[in-house]
Order: structure tokens, then sequence, then C-alpha cells
């Protein structure tokens, strides 16, 4: 058996102990406010180096991303400015950005609690922020939360909190089930995804609407998203050509972790109907992979960039990974653009 093999089986069986220990254990922290974010390279295979294709996506970049600052870590969505920086949310209610200088460094990056993550009288609950999204014409950021099911609203840099929301139907989800992506469509209308808010028909609850959810303009229905066979998803971005794209994680022994990259057409949805969308990669062992609960599109010189992250639990037997890929459009399907619905949310603001 090779090394890198015997490696990954290693941190696997040390991971699956630390899971097991986990509702006894705790986070000892070390106090550190270093703005630093340092980036390793690493391969998709170690023992197939010149491996580069993944089902619909060719692996480009990978690295591991480190910071000695004790507030790093966790992180749960992604989302990419106009500039090509990231922003990314940690579910302890925590900011991380940064950019690529294309030299295996950060440019830029800081580590920064979210405005009023520790207002008095918040918890934990308050600040477990799963999903992010952004409006680049605005500069404006939603977050969606998952433990006191909320949506927040911020401003422009993440100035300040702007809004708050905490849609009813939401709040039938499940504590540990709630809002783990959200998205904004173009023409202002948004898509909410439960984690695990179990339908009859074996798919997850998720939710339509019109527009700003955080406005009391904006109306919405449910529909089922139904994730590959044993998976859940953990975030959404949307394709150049309006396509939706999603994440979909498993947890299973031995393998660990796994990932399902799939794809719909949201001109699909529907109330009350399901949307099941088609698989176009898979990652599992022993390919790189991790906890991947963040997910970004971006274009360069043409091609569709897809940036995926990993929540490292704050947990020092996983790690936080940035991965890039670039999306084989020609195996897809065309599809229809979304068509532009009015989006009455936003005639309050």
């Amino acid at each position: 058996m090779k090394l890198a093999m015997l490696s990954r089986l290693f941190r696997i069986s040390i991971l699956l102990i630390m899971l097991a220990l986990a509702s006894g254990g705790q986070r000892i922290i070390y106090r550190n406010s270093s703005q630093n974010i340092a980036l390793t390279p690493l391969k998709l295979d170690p023992d197939r180096p010149n491996l580069r294709k993944v089902g619909q996506l060719e692996f480009l970049a990978a690295w591991e991303l480190g910071s000695n600052n004790q507030d790093f870590g966790g992180i749960s969505a992604l989302a990419v400015l106009p500039d090509g920086r990231f922003i990314g949310v940690s579910d302890a209610g925590t900011l991380v950005g940064f950019g690529l200088t294309g030299e295996d460094k950060t440019d830029r990056p800081f580590i920064a609690p979210m405005p009023d993550a520790f207002a008095k009288g918040n918890n934990y609950e308050d600040r477990d922020s799963e999903g992010i999204t952004h409006d680049p014409a605005t500069g404006r950021f939603w977050v969606s939360y998952e433990g006191k099911h909320a949506i927040r609203r911020f401003g422009r840099s993440f100035a300040r909190r702007e809004a708050l929301a905490r849609p009813k139907a939401m709040q039938l989800w499940g504590a540990n089930s709630g809002a783990e992506a959200i998205l904004r469509m173009p023409d202002g209308r948004f898509l909410v995804f439960s984690e695990g808010h179990d339908l009859p028909d074996g798919s997850y609850e998720a939710l339509y609407f019109s527009g700003d959810p955080v406005e009391a303009g904006s109306s919405s229905f449910a529909f089922g998203y139904k994730p590959p066979e044993g998976h859940k998803i953990t975030d959404a971005a949307l394709l150049p050509d309006g396509r939706i794209l999603t994440l979909n994680r498993e947890f299973s022994f031995p393998t660990a972790f796994s990932v399902a990259v799939a794809v719909f057409d949201p001109n699909e949805i529907a109330r009350g109907e399901t949307i099941e969308p088609k698989v176009i990669a898979r990652l599992k062992s022993p390919l790189l992979v991790d906890n991947l609960e963040g997910l970004a599109v971006t274009q360069e010189n043409g091609r569709t960039i897809i940036w995926m992250i990993s929540d490292n639990n704050f947990n020092i037997f996983q790690r936080t990974l940035l991965m890039k890929f670039a999306l084989d459009e020609t195996s897809i399907p065309d599809a229809k653009k979304p068509e532009a619905d009015n989006a009455p949310g936003f005639e309050a603001l």
C-alpha cells in the first residue's frame, strides 16, 4: 500500500475517533489575532500527480489554508466579489476574506467577527452562519443561519447589519438541519435550502422567495430538493448561463467525507414539486477531499471556474481546503435562461 494511502487512512481513523469523542471534549483556544492566512499547495492525488479530470470538472489547483488566529476555521459558505476576492463565513460568526496572488499567497487577508455576532444576548445559535450570497450591484450580502433560523442582510463590505428576518416556514426546520445554503438570483429572487427538513418523497425542503426575504413584500413557497443518495446540500452557486450548481456532502465509514457536485435548471422550480439535480462530478478518497461546504463560481479567460472550500470544524484532524476546478460545459446540455420575474421584495428598498 502506498505511503499517501496509508496517510489518508490514518487521518480518517483519527477523524472518526475525534467525532466519537467530540461530545465530551473541549476546544482549547490560545488567543491570537493574527490576520495572516497561509497557503500550502496540494495535489488532487499524490499517487497520480497528473490526474486532472473528475467527472465534468478539470482540476486546476488546491491549497490548505492556515492561520494562527484562533477564530480561523469552520468556513461554511463562500462568496466571490467582483474584484475576485473571497468572503467566507464561519459557523462561529466569523468573516474570513482573502484574495490570491498567483504565487501561492493570500492578498489582503482578514479575519474578523461579523457585525452583531457578539451582541448582548446572542449565543452560538445566533452566530451559526451557514450560507452567504452577494449582490454585486448594491454590495449587499445575505447570510442564512442554522441555529436560530434566520436570514440577515448586511451592508456593503459587511459594515453593518441592515435587516433580519425569521421566515415562518424556516422555523419548522430542525436545530441542525436549517438554512444550509442561500442564493440570490440576478433578478432579485432568492432560494434557501434546508440541510435536512425531510419531505415524504425523500427530498429536503427548500424555499423560493419572489424577492428579498428580509423585506415584507416578498412572497414565498416551498419545493423539494433531492440531493444525490446519501448526501445533503451544503452550498449553491449560480453558473453564467443561469443554471444552479450545488455542492452535496456525504459522511460515511470508512471513506469519511465525499461530495457530489450537481446542476439543475431553476426554471423547473415549482410550488410543491421536487428538483433532482444532475451529478456532474464526485470527489472521494483517495482523491483530495474534506468537509467541503462552500461553493463559488468565477470566470477566467472565458472558462467557468468552480471553487470549493471546506469547514474544518475547528478540529486539528481536519483541514481548511480551497479547491479550484474548471467546468467542462461542452458535456452538459444547455439550459434556458431564468425568466425575469418581478421582485416585489425590492419595492421597499
